[in-house]
């Protein structure tokens, strides 16, 4: 589980820094995924979001199809699009898949803790 204090510090390291940040329950999304999803604004009034994921496999295109979804969700829950859309993951990521989300705007990290 990843709080608002490990969340600022890794942002802050990417050259982020946010005015506020709010967890989403994943029962509003009726999800059971190990994913921990942040509705972020940044200084600039620009709105993130945040998905950090755990896994014991690799991150595989079909997971970044069903993060996809979960995005989707959240932009019919919260009634407005994301500038940017962050995704960090601790386990390895399948190159097709990290591909796909940059393709489509989506910033993928592996690199934290």
């Amino acid at each position: 589980m990843v709080d608002n204090k490990v969340l600022a510090d890794l942002m802050n390291k990417k050259g982020y820094i946010f005015k506020s940040a709010k967890i989403i329950d994943k029962k509003l999304l009726a999800t059971r995924k190990k994913v921990d999803i942040f509705m972020c604004v940044d200084t600039k009034k620009f709105y993130h979001i945040v998905f950090f994921t755990e896994q014991k496999s690799r991150f595989l295109l079909k997971n970044a199809q069903e993060v996809l979804m979960l995005e989707e969700k959240i932009k019919l829950l919260s009634m407005h699009n994301n500038k940017y859309k962050h995704l960090f993951i601790k386990e390895g990521i399948c190159s097709k898949a990290k591909h796909f989300l940059e393709h489509i705007g989506w910033r993928v990290y592996n690199d934290f803790m």
